[in-house]
């Protein structure tokens, strides 16, 4: 334990350096504080939600933020003798049957969800590494993981100031301050990581755009490698969008939009094609059969489909529960309350471009299009398989930005107030 605490403080003072050192956390033309304050969300959220879920809600074995830690923790103490075995569980080498013995006391390292990679197995992989420097203290894990979000964050932050015309600050709130992208995307969760994958593929992809670098095509592997292995929806739901921002460059306005479409109706194909819509029955089937087995208080209805049309009159129910639901839960309590308050008023601002809307910029026009694919696309994913409205909230989350950006983007702010222009 004398060992997590002594990682907790180097990690922490050696990344606050690196903060310092590197331009991906140079927050535009904020000052240096605003990056300061930025990690200290991060870490706050993640230690918030590690408290509401040892102290509140005690079930250890529903809790996400334990269920990987605990499995690599098993993994570890079973190979504290045998390093040639943990090497091969730390880099995938591993062969299941003959480490049986091992394994089947484990609870979440074999998954029926299962496409090309376990995330599973991916996030306990991430905690068994960590244990090498924690010791076993959990702060450990939270401080890493909120290192990683904030890392992610920053990355999403400098892609949108690369086409974005609003002020840095409203960036920043985007980014930093949105309560459920705080609060879902900061603690030792898979969400946490996707936002780290998905901040370093389009910082890269926003660099290779002007440096086509080593370093930049290397942020680019790496997150498109982190989302592989960890949520593939989310880099099939970012391909019609990156497809559409990297082949539109320098086209007329006429050209732009009928690419977007064009794009979006070969997305439309792959959708409803029967390999695609069985892998998003499936899903839908596992989460139904895990909401039985849990009995989840917050479980709503959502149509199964096994065929095109059914698929495609299933489409506006689940962008509602994704969109809307939210609003009236399905239970009251705290978490609920405040997520209904938000969702509200994420629906209310709707209606700022249509009374306040303003002339964009083609450069403008693309980065709102690209939300608009992204946030549409992944709504569909998530409404057409998770029919908690629990897990809808979290798995939306790394949403939110790209929903706020798209909607500001075409409002004159100056008529809302001077100081926002």
């Amino acid at each position: 334990m004398l060992l997590g605490y002594f990682s907790f403080v180097a990690l922490f003072l050696l990344f606050l350096f690196w903060v310092k050192k590197n331009r991906l956390f140079q927050l535009g033309k904020l000052s240096w504080k605003f990056s300061f304050v930025a990690l200290f969300l991060k870490i706050s959220a993640g230690f918030a939600l590690w408290f509401i879920y040892t102290y509140y809600y005690t079930n250890r074995m529903n809790a996400d933020i334990y269920k990987y830690y605990d499995d690599a923790l098993h993994l570890f103490n079973s190979t504290q003798k045998n390093w040639p075995l943990r090497f091969e569980l730390l880099f995938g080498f591993q062969n299941d049957s003959t480490l049986f013995p091992i394994l089947k006391d484990t609870q979440f390292w074999y998954s029926s969800s299962e496409i090309f990679f376990n995330d599973n197995r991916t996030m306990t992989r991430i905690h068994l590494a960590i244990l090498h420097f924690s010791g076993g203290l959990y702060s450990f894990h939270v401080l890493f993981f909120a290192i990683l979000s904030f890392i992610g964050s920053c990355g999403i932050f400098q892609f949108f100031r690369k086409s974005s015309n609003l002020s840095d600050s409203i960036l920043f709130a985007f980014c930093f301050l949105v309560p459920s992208f705080l609060f879902w995307n900061s603690a030792p969760l898979k969400e946490t990581v996707l936002i780290f994958g998905l901040g370093l593929l389009l910082f890269g992809i926003a660099n290779i755009s002007e440096i086509k670098s080593f370093r930049n095509f290397t942020l680019l592997t790496l997150g498109i490698l982190t989302l592989l292995s960890l949520k593939i929806y989310i880099l099939f739901a970012l391909v019609p969008g990156l497809w559409f921002w990297t082949t539109s460059l320098n086209k007329s306005k006429v050209k732009i939009r009928m690419r977007y479409i064009g794009i979006h109706i070969l997305m439309a194909l792959f959708l409803f094609s029967s390999k695609a819509s069985t892998i998003l029955a499936d899903k839908q089937a596992q989460f139904k059969t895990l909401i039985q087995e849990t009995n989840a208080s917050s479980a709503i209805a959502i149509s199964p489909f096994d065929s095109f049309w059914s698929l495609l009159i299933t489409i506006p129910q689940a962008l509602f529960n994704v969109l809307v639901r939210p609003i009236y839960p399905t239970t009251w309590n705290s978490l609920s309350l405040l997520s209904a308050a938000e969702h509200l008023f994420l629906i209310s601002i709707l209606i700022l471009p249509l009374i306040w809307k303003k002339a964009t910029s083609i450069t403008e026009q693309r980065l709102v299009l690209f939300c608009i694919s992204f946030v549409l696309v992944s709504s569909c994913v998530i409404g057409l398989t998770v029919p908690v409205l629990g897990g809808i909230v979290r798995y939306k989350a790394p949403l939110l930005p790209f929903y706020l950006l798209a909607i500001f983007t075409v409002v004159d702010l100056s008529k809302i107030s001077p100081k926002l222009s």
